[in-house]
């Protein structure tokens, strides 16, 4: 991603709330989260999921419409799991603070390299790899 584009996204999550001004995007990648409807049920969707220095945003829809968004920063990271999106291995189930409102959730999110993308929330986290 060019330096443009992540100052454009940045200015973006920053008026909405979602990252500080002095936090950095590192890195953004496709990838599917899995958006809470009742329970443990849920429907995957498919979107960007970017990597700030202090937390990860996974804008679901249309930026700053719906609270429908994922706003993991690290320091909330309570547990990181290994998951499956349907067949596939490929998923990562992360038990956090929810940003807004306390309350302990388990999101779940697939994307490739999901060792990397682990070990990275794990370390930013201070939280070992289950």
């Amino acid at each position: 991603m060019s330096d443009k584009k992540k100052e454009k996204f940045k200015k973006r999550f920053v008026e909405a709330g979602w990252m500080e001004a002095d936090d950095n995007i590192v890195a953004y990648l496709q990838a599917n989260a899995c958006q809470r409807l009742s329970a443990r049920f849920g429907k995957w969707v498919q979107g960007w999921i970017y990597f700030t220095e202090r937390r990860l945003v996974y804008p679901i829809g249309f930026l700053g419409l719906a609270d429908t968004h994922i706003i993991i920063p690290y320091k909330n990271i309570r547990k990181l799991e290994k998951c499956r999106q349907g067949l596939f291995p490929i998923g990562i189930a992360i038990t956090h603070e929810h940003w807004k409102d306390g309350m302990v959730v388990t999101d779940k999110i697939s994307l490739m390299k999901r060792e990397k993308w682990m070990q990275f929330m794990a370390e930013k986290a201070g939280c070992p790899l289950s």
